[in-house]
C-alpha cells in the first residue's frame, strides 16, 4: 500500500515537472517577452543601441584582443588579524557599541591574561570642512562602551597593560542617529543611493566582474545599454549627473569652479533633496584625487547631512598606509581597505535611516579600479559582498539604486584595443526600482525597459533624480537640464530615434557613429601634425610655453573616417604619439584633405598614456593632459 502511495506520488511530481518544462517552454518562445526578446535581436546582431541616428556597438569581453593582454590579479587583504574591536548598534540606545574581543587579545599578547588598555581619541574637523583638523584627548574605554553621539569618527588603540607594547590599531567612521522630523510627509518617498566606481566601462564590469553583473541582472534592475559620457574625466562627467551644467556654462551661469567658494553656489541636486526632507550623505574614498578637491578648491561649508572628506583626510594622516602594486592610490589606511570606509559608512546611512525616512547619498570609491583596471576582478567579492549586505538588510525594499561608473578606461593597455574608443566612453550605469515603486508606477517601469536600448547621457540622469522628486505630480515635462534642452527623465520612454547632439554628447564622446580605418598616407600625417600644431598653439594662448615643452609628432597610429561619404570637411578619428616624454593622444577632428581646413577643440582631445610628473609644473586639470614639463623632459627616442 505504502510503496503504490510512493510510486503515485513520484508520478504526480513527474506530471507537475513535465507540465511546468511544457509552460516555461510556451511562455519564453510562444509568447516572448519584449525585455528578452529586444536584447538577444539587438546585442547579438552587434549593438546596444541600434537607430537611424545611432549605432552602438556591441563588444565581445573575452575578444582575441583581450585575451593577449588579459592578467590575472589577485585580492590582497589589508592584514590576517583578525579584529580585536568590533562595532555593534544598539538598537534601544541608538548607539554604537565597541565590544572587545578578548580571544583576539589573547592571541596577540601571546598571553592568557586579560590586562589591556584601548583609548581611542576622536577625529575632530577645523572651521574648514573639507580637512581634518585634529585627534581629541585619548579616552579609555571599557567592554561594550557606547559610543557618544557627537563622535562620528575615533582612532582607536589598544596596548599591553603597560602599555608598552601595542596590540592593534584601528579607526571607525559612524552615521550617528537623527530623530525623524515630527510632521512626516505620509505619502511614502523612495530613498535614492548613488553607488560609484570610477573607471568601469560596460564591457569591463561584463570581463572583470561576472559576478556582480549577474547579480545586477536580477529583478528590478535595468542597465542604460546606451548611456555615453558627456566628458573626458571624472569631474565633468560626475558634475553633469549632479547638477545639470558643464562647468564651463556654471561658469557662465552660476560661477567658475575653480574659485574658492564656487562650488558652494552650485546648485547640485542634493540641495533639492534637503529641502524636500531628506536626510544627505556624500563619501569618497582619495583625498587627493577626490572629484571635488582634485585641482579644485572645494567646499567650504559642509555639503550634506553626513560627509566623509574630513575622515578621509585623517585616515590618510593618521593610519599606515599602503599601496597595490603599480597603484599611485592609497591601496590600505590601517587595517582596511581605503574603499571599505565608504561603503561601510553607506550601509550605516541605510541601516540607521532608509525604512524611516527618505534619504539620498552618493559613495564613491576611485582608489583600486582608477590605476589598473584589471583589478577590479581581485574586488569582484568586495562589491559583490556590498550589494549582498544591502539586500540582507532590506535596503532595497526602499531604495532607488544608480550604480554607476564616470568613464571606462582611459589608459593603459585597452587603449590599444581596437574597441579602446568604445571602451573610454561607454562607463557603466544601472538603476534598481524597489518593489514597492514598480508595483505603484507600472509606466515607469515600463519606460526604463525601453530606455535600455535607447541612447541617454549624463543629463538625462540628472533630470531623473529631480523627476523622482516630483514623482506624485504627474509632470510631462521632465527637461530640466540646462546644457541639454532635449534631455529628459529616464522615467518617461526617450526617443527611439536620437542622435548624440540631442542628448548634449560632444562628437569627440559620441560611439553613435560608424568609422572605418584609414590606410597610412601622407595627409594622415599631416592631419595629425596639424592636430600636434594646435596643441602648441594652445600651449602658447595659456602662456605656459615657457614651463611646457613644443610638441613634435613622432608616430601616427590609427586613422579613422565617418563611414557616411560627404565632400570637404569630414570627421575623422587621429590617434598619434609625439616624441617628448612618448606622450600618446587620441582626437576627433573635422578635416578637408584637400584644403587642409581642419576644426577641433583642443581641450577634447584624449590623453591615452599615463604621463604621471609629466605634468608636475602645471596645476590646472585640462592643461595637464597636453603639458610635457621642461623640467620633466626625457631624451628624445627616434
Amino acid at each position: 500500500m505504502v510503496r503504490a502511495v510512493a510510486i503515485s506520488f513520484i508520478r504526480l511530481i513527474g506530471c507537475f515537472l513535465f507540465l511546468s518544462v511544457i509552460l516555461t517552454w510556451y511562455t519564453l518562445f510562444s509568447k516572448p517577452s519584449k525585455k528578452i526578446f529586444f536584447k538577444v535581436d539587438e546585442v547579438e546582431k552587434g549593438f546596444y543601441v541600434k537607430s537611424r541616428k545611432c549605432k552602438m556597438p556591441y563588444v565581445d569581453p573575452f575578444n582575441a584582443e583581450f585575451l593577449q593582454v588579459k592578467k590575472d590579479v589577485k585580492f590582497v587583504p589589508c592584514t590576517n588579524e583578525s579584529d580585536l574591536i568590533t562595532v555593534h548598534y544598539d538598537t534601544i540606545f541608538n548607539q554604537y557599541m565597541l565590544h572587545i574581543n578578548v580571544e583576539v587579545i589573547h592571541k596577540l599578547s601571546q598571553s592568557n591574561q586579560s590586562d589591556f588598555a584601548c583609548s581611542y581619541q576622536k577625529i575632530i574637523y577645523g572651521e574648514s570642512v573639507d580637512h581634518y583638523d585634529r585627534k581629541g584627548n585619548k579616552t579609555y574605554f571599557s567592554q561594550d562602551y557606547l559610543v557618544p553621539l557627537d563622535i562620528e569618527g575615533m582612532l582607536v588603540d589598544c596596548r599591553t597593560a603597560d602599555e608598552k607594547r601595542v596590540l592593534q590599531k584601528d579607526a571607525f567612521m559612524f552615521v550617528q542617529h537623527k530623530e525623524p522630523p515630527q510632521n512626516s510627509p505620509p505619502k511614502r518617498k523612495p530613498s535614492v543611493i548613488m553607488y560609484g566606481i570610477d573607471t568601469v566601462s560596460r564591457t569591463n564590469l561584463r570581463r572583470m566582474m561576472p559576478m556582480v553583473y549577474e547579480f545586477l541582472k536580477s529583478p528590478g534592475w535595468f542597465e542604460m545599454m546606451g548611456y555615453n559620457k558627456v566628458a573626458d574625466n571624472s569631474f565633468p562627467n560626475i558634475f553633469a549627473m549632479l547638477t545639470g551644467y558643464s562647468p564651463e556654462s556654471a561658469e557662465s551661469q552660476v560661477c567658475n569652479t575653480d574659485d574658492e567658494g564656487c562650488l558652494d553656489e552650485i546648485p547640485f541636486i542634493w540641495k533639492e533633496y534637503k529641502k524636500e526632507g531628506y536626510l544627505t550623505a556624500y563619501a569618497e574614498d582619495e583625498e587627493t584625487s577626490n572629484t571635488f578637491n582634485y585641482m579644485k578648491p572645494g567646499f567650504k561649508v559642509k555639503p550634506t547631512d553626513y560627509y566623509f572628506r574630513p575622515f578621509i583626510t585623517a585616515l590618510e594622516r593618521e593610519t599606515l598606509v599602503q599601496y597595490c602594486p603599480g597603484c599611485l592610490m592609497k591601496y590600505c589606511l590601517g587595517r582596511r581597505l581605503a574603499n571599505s570606509y565608504i561603503f561601510d559608512y553607506c550601509r550605516q546611512f541605510m541601516q540607521r535611516f532608509v525604512a524611516d525616512r527618505p534619504i539620498w547619498g552618493m559613495f564613491w570609491t576611485n582608489h583600486f579600479s582608477h590605476d589598473d583596471f584589471f583589478m577590479l576582478s581581485a574586488m569582484e567579492h568586495k562589491i559583490l559582498n556590498d550589494l549582498m549586505n544591502f539586500e540582507k538588510d532590506g535596503s532595497f525594499e526602499h531604495t532607488i539604486m544608480i550604480f554607476f561608473s564616470d568613464h571606462g578606461a582611459r589608459f593603459g593597455p585597452l587603449m590599444r584595443m581596437k574597441e579602446f574608443f568604445l571602451e573610454e566612453r561607454l562607463p557603466i550605469m544601472f538603476i534598481y526600482l524597489p518593489p514597492w515603486f514598480r508595483q505603484k508606477y507600472p509606466q515607469y517601469v515600463e519606460a526604463l525597459k525601453q530606455n535600455q536600448h535607447r541612447l541617454s547621457s549624463n543629463f538625462d540622469v540628472y533630470n531623473t533624480l529631480k523627476h523622482i522628486l516630483r514623482i506624485e505630480a504627474g509632470l510631462e515635462d521632465t527637461k530640466w537640464s540646462y546644457d541639454c534642452p532635449q534631455c529628459q527623465s529616464l522615467l518617461y520612454p526617450l526617443p527611439e530615434n536620437r542622435s548624440c547632439a540631442e542628448a548634449a554628447i560632444p562628437e569627440t564622446y559620441c560611439t553613435c557613429h560608424e568609422y572605418e580605418k584609414v590606410k597610412e598616407e601622407p595627409w594622415t600625417w599631416r592631419m595629425a601634425d596639424l592636430v600636434v600644431n594646435r596643441i602648441n598653439q594652445y600651449l602658447q594662448l595659456k602662456n605656459i610655453q615657457n614651463l611646457c615643452s613644443n610638441l613634435t609628432l613622432r608616430a601616427v597610429n590609427l586613422t579613422e573616417q565617418d563611414v557616411n561619404p560627404s565632400k570637404g570637411m569630414r570627421f575623422y578619428h587621429t590617434k598619434f604619439q609625439v616624441h617628448q616624454n612618448m606622450g600618446e593622444f587620441f582626437a576627433t577632428v573635422l578635416y578637408d584633405k584637400e584644403t587642409e581646413k581642419l576644426d577641433i577643440n583642443v581641450e577634447l582631445i584624449s590623453r591615452i598614456n599615463m604621463y604621471g610628473n609629466d605634468s608636475v609644473c602645471i596645476h590646472n586639470k585640462i592643461q595637464k593632459l597636453y603639458c610635457i614639463c621642461l623640467s620633466e623632459l626625457r631624451p628624445l627616442i627616434k
